[in-house]
């Protein structure tokens, strides 16, 4: 049970590569992906004067901007989200590539 304990500590399972908080990281994108996908929505009906339905925004988004947003997502979450990122080893990875940064810093 001691190991288990530590490597919860740590931040991450024993390969050193999963997340512990996965679950939670996972629930938290989904709602950013439909958080953007809606704004994307608003965009679109805007721009084209109509009402762009859920799908097609759905399916635009995802041939532009969604590519960009996990690694984008992916930091926020462990920079500013999880209450983890201070002992997590994942978090200082992703906070300290040069590639991404986070999109708000928490106060």
């Amino acid at each position: 049970m001691k190991k288990q304990e530590n490597t919860k500590i740590e931040g991450m399972l024993e390969n050193g590569k999963n997340c512990v908080g996965i679950h939670e990281l996972i629930d938290w994108q989904i709602i950013q992906y439909r958080t953007a996908v809606d704004a994307h929505r608003l965009d679109l009906s805007k721009a084209e004067g109509r009402c762009v339905a859920w799908q097609d925004a759905e399916k635009d988004f995802n041939n532009g901007d969604r590519a960009m947003m996990g690694d984008k997502w992916r930091v926020e979450y462990c920079g500013c989200v999880c209450p983890s990122r201070n002992k997590c080893l994942i978090a200082l990875h992703f906070l300290h590539n040069k590639k991404t940064e986070p999109l708000y810093r928490a106060g």
